[in-house]
């Protein structure tokens, strides 16, 4: 299969985006999760609802907090530290000749970036972390991709030229 320039990049956008909806989804469940055990009483151990209960007297305060300091970090973090890689991609889909083959649509060292990070993925599911550190961290990647991906749309849709987002 066989991509012009604009397709490509939509397509990357598209990646970054279905990962970030499935990621940020993860992140409010793990969220609940964790609020509804603050809440019963069952939460052992550390939870940062629970220790920002103590602040705002409610636990759903806390769990707001915790997801608007997720959307915040994770806006900047897709608007300053994933626009360079955006970019690099952009500018290689871009120097590519047209129509692109998929098999080329990414370097091998973007690929094993990814796989490396499928990977720290897995293995973060399975660390003794309280619910609610994983849904913050799972909420600010999410919104971090979701933005990322925004920035992939844009330049697919800009001008056929080379672009700097």
């Amino acid at each position: 299969m066989r991509l012009n320039t604009r397709n490509a990049i939509l397509l990357s956008g598209a990646l970054w985006m279905g990962i970030g909806i499935l990621l940020l989804t993860k992140g409010i469940r793990y969220l609940v999760d964790g609020g509804n055990a603050v809440i019963n009483g069952t939460q052992e151990g550390f939870s940062l609802i629970k220790k920002l209960t103590e602040y705002t007297k409610n636990p759903e305060q806390a769990a707001l907090i915790l997801i608007c300091g997720g959307l915040l970090i994770g806006f900047f973090k897709g608007r300053v530290i994933l626009k360079k890689s955006v970019n690099r991609v952009v500018d290689r889909i871009q120097s590519q000749p047209s129509p692109l083959p998929i098999k080329r649509l990414f370097s091998k060292g973007y690929l094993f970036l990814i796989g490396g990070m499928m990977c720290m993925g897995m293995i973060f599911k399975f660390l003794p972390l309280p619910l609610d550190i994983k849904g913050l961290i799972d909420f600010t990647i999410g919104t971090a991709l979701i933005n990322g991906a925004m920035l992939y749309f844009r330049a697919a849709f800009a001008s056929q030229t080379k672009i700097t987002i």
